[in-house]
Parts: C-alpha cells; structure tokens; sequence
C-alpha cells in the first residue's frame, strides 16, 4: 500500500473508533441533585408556646409562626437557610434543628432527618429524578 493510503486509512480508522465512544458514552447518566423549594413541614406532637427552627446542625434557630390552619411550616428561605444553602436553585436540606418550649416545661432542642422520597424520573429521556419530596418531620 502506498503511505498516502495508509494515512488516510488510520484517520478514517480513528475517526469512526471517536465517533463510536462518543454516541456510546450516556451523557444522560450525570444527573443534578433537585431540591424542592416548598416549606418542610413539622409535626409536633404537643402543644407548644414556642417554636424555632433552622436548616442544618450547627445553625442559629429563628422563630416559627404556625399556620392558621394549626400546621407548623418552615420555609426554604433566610433566615432559616443556613449561610452555604441557597434558595435559588433549591438546596437539598437532609437536617433541621428545632427549639420547642412548652409552658411550664424546659425547652426541647434536637437535630431531626428530613425524610424525603425521590421524586419522579422526568419525561426528557435523561432518566433523571425528578425534585425531591420532603414529608412531614416528626417532633415527639
């Protein structure tokens, strides 16, 4: 063979070899973790005087007002988010801290796991989760 032809042959060669692993790598597979903005809900099993809440452990709780309709909500926003956490994008908050006081009793502060269950893969064909749903956070 003449080496005009051979060099054609081995660019022909590598080409098609980077053309195959670019259609065969699945740029789908990396997906972004998708919080959820909504408020996370707590359920208090007494009745409090005083509630506080924060995103995070090591945060400085802030007050909570408690819904007309009796729930106790916490928003996704400052200054319940602590410094590194952002509204916009949604953050995937995992912990909330919560100071209840009860009257006539001592204050109760404790770090609790939000439970979250993924959300639904979207419709895009990126095969990836949907945003995160939290569910209520149990306040013994």
């Amino acid at each position: 063979m003449k080496p005009r032809l051979i060099w054609v042959a081995a660019i022909i060669l590598v080409a098609a070899i980077g053309g195959l692993v670019w259609f065969a790598v699945d740029k789908s597979r990396v997906c972004p973790a998708i919080g959820n903005a909504a408020p996370i809900e707590l359920k208090i099993a007494s009745t409090p005087s005083r509630v506080q809440a924060c995103f995070g452990d090591g945060c400085t709780p802030r007050p909570v007002q408690q819904q007309t309709d009796g729930r106790w909500l916490i928003p996704q926003e400052p200054p319940y988010l602590s410094a590194g956490q952002s509204a916009s994008p949604p953050s995937v908050v995992a912990k909330v801290r919560v100071v209840v006081k009860e009257a006539g009793k001592r204050q109760r502060d404790s770090v609790f796991d939000i439970p979250a269950i993924p959300g639904a893969p979207d419709t895009t064909g990126a095969q990836c989760p949907g945003p995160i749903q939290y569910l209520p956070v149990e306040v013994p």
